[in-house]
């Protein structure tokens, strides 16, 4: 084997990585996935502030939605691949930034518009709208940042 075909070969895979992390990228925030995940998240979050029986329902069908779309997505997914220790930290930090946000615009529901904690327009439910207009509004910026995470774990970045 001569230099210039280990040479060539090298630059094939190195390409064809670079393929693999472009289709996991747009693969990760196609919009009904997202549309569906705020869904999820929206009923999943109104649910705090329901009595017992009907929180426990609305919270797992909220919730299931939301964990749902990933897992169908992670299952129908074109390309494969085990992410990173840096791509975990990534989805762990969008999740609690979520939940921040959540925690936020309720609090800003109370002191500014006055909600109860239990009503149909309860702070629960103002606040869970909020942060999934929220999600989808940002999802821009949430996907080129998970490029430079996804490029910067190849070592392009």
């Amino acid at each position: 084997m001569h230099p210039h075909d280990a040479q060539s070969s090298l630059d094939d895979i190195r390409r064809l990585q670079g393929r693999t992390r472009e289709q996991v990228v747009r693969q990760s925030f196609a919009r009904p996935n997202v549309l569906l995940a705020a869904l999820g998240l929206l009923v999943g979050l109104a649910s705090i502030d329901l009595e017992n029986p009907w929180r426990t329902v609305a919270f797992l069908l909220g919730f299931g939605l939301f964990v749902g779309v990933g897992i169908v997505h992670e299952r129908r997914a074109l390309v494969k691949r085990e992410p990173a220790g840096v791509e975990w930290l990534f989805w762990v930090g969008l999740s609690a930034g979520l939940m921040l946000l959540f925690g936020i615009f309720r609090i800003a529901g109370w002191v500014l518009f006055g909600l109860q904690p239990q009503a149909l327009l309860s702070q629960a439910a103002v606040a869970a709208a909020a942060t999934a207009v929220a999600y989808v509004a940002v999802t821009p910026l949430i996907r080129r940042a998970f490029v430079a995470v996804v490029l910067r774990d190849a070592g392009r970045a």
